[in-house]
């Protein structure tokens, strides 16, 4: 996902910057070292604060009994991001170490694949459910549409940025750079930083944002083409449903369509200046932001998954300080529950 290739036969991830060549316009190293040393403290707090939310995204999908289709998404897009940030300390530690990285190739090649496949997984939930939406509001009596065949959608998706990882897997390693040891993407060549870059943006960028344009456009037509048709509670529906989706496809945008811009630019780019290689770590910053900023805005928009916490609390206090037990004039007894009723986004 964040590894990054650099010329020359170099190639490094996000705690390098792009490499210059001998004709370089030359920046100032105490500026770009005082801006590197920014980013430990970001990534820690984009790592608190999303390890907390993702946990209660997955602890509201978890409380309710009955889930719904879409949460079956929302749980698995949560799973991902925390997967990413439990090891994303392994890369705060190595920028803290001005990119020393002391935990073994195992580890190095570990943690790279998790980081790259938390990309190709996130996309692949936002693009399937994005088709999901689709399905649901233009043809509502589609029997495909079960929480069984959605597990299985999703176990694909899991399976497919599996096998997307596998250049990851023989490239990743522990290499020797001025008298440290680095984690970094080692390919071959320029080439292969080409094909690399490209194979990148293409399967986990442009493809998937084609498929999500072209189905949220069709969504779109058919909601407000039948708004008038349709029953005003369904149409309220359709298009909080609608509503919400765009909300997660414009944060997939924001975080993400920065990163593979610049990282095609940087193909071509032989003298990056002081303002590109700033561009560049906000780029790879803002992407890692993605799987901070969705879990939050799940929580705070849909409404949903707050009425589920706020729920499970309720129960949880009625049940141990307010538990009523009636006792029938037959003389049995029985004691008053209340169940979770689950709302689908």
């Amino acid at each position: 996902m964040q590894s990054t290739i650099c010329k020359n036969n170099q190639t490094a991830n996000f705690t390098d910057q792009p490499c210059l060549n001998s004709s370089a316009k030359p920046y100032s190293h105490i500026d770009i070292t005082t801006f590197m040393h920014i980013f430990p403290t970001i990534y820690g707090v984009l790592c608190s604060v999303g390890v907390i939310a993702n946990g209660l995204v997955i602890y509201a999908v978890a409380a309710c009994k009955k889930k719904m289709v879409s949460d079956i998404y929302v749980l698995n897009l949560a799973i991902a991001d925390m997967l990413f940030l439990l090891v994303m300390p392994f890369n705060i530690h190595q920028l803290v170490r001005d990119r020393q990285w002391v935990f073994g190739n195992f580890m190095c090649k570990a943690v790279v694949v998790v980081d790259v496949s938390n990309q190709f997984t996130t996309v692949g939930i936002v693009t399937v459910l994005c088709i999901d939406r689709y399905i649901a509001i233009v043809h509502p009596s589609s029997d495909k549409r079960t929480v069984q065949w959605t597990m299985i959608i999703n176990l694909l998706v899991w399976l497919g940025s599996f096998l997307l990882t596998v250049p990851v897997m023989m490239y990743a390693k522990v290499v020797r750079r001025q008298h440290m040891e680095v984690c970094m993407m080692y390919l071959d060549g320029p080439e292969d930083m080409y094909w690399y870059t490209l194979y990148q943006s293409i399967l986990g960028f442009i493809i998937p944002l084609i498929i999500i344009s072209t189905f949220y456009s069709l969504t779109l037509y058919h909601v407000f083409s039948s708004i008038r048709r349709v029953k005003r509670k369904q149409s309220v529906w359709a298009k909080r449903a609608t509503k919400m989706v765009l909300m997660v496809i414009a944060l997939f945008l924001i975080c993400w369509l920065p990163y593979h811009v610049i990282q095609v630019i940087n193909l071509s780019n032989n003298t990056p200046t002081i303002t590109f290689i700033y561009a560049y770590n906000i780029s790879i910053c803002l992407s890692y932001s993605h799987s901070c900023i969705n879990p939050l805005m799940l929580l705070i928009f849909a409404q949903n998954y707050r009425e589920r916490l706020c729920r499970r609390n309720a129960l949880y206090n009625s049940q141990h300080s307010s538990k009523v037990t009636v006792v029938k004039t037959d003389g049995s007894s029985m004691i008053n529950d209340v169940s979770n009723r689950c709302t689908a986004i």
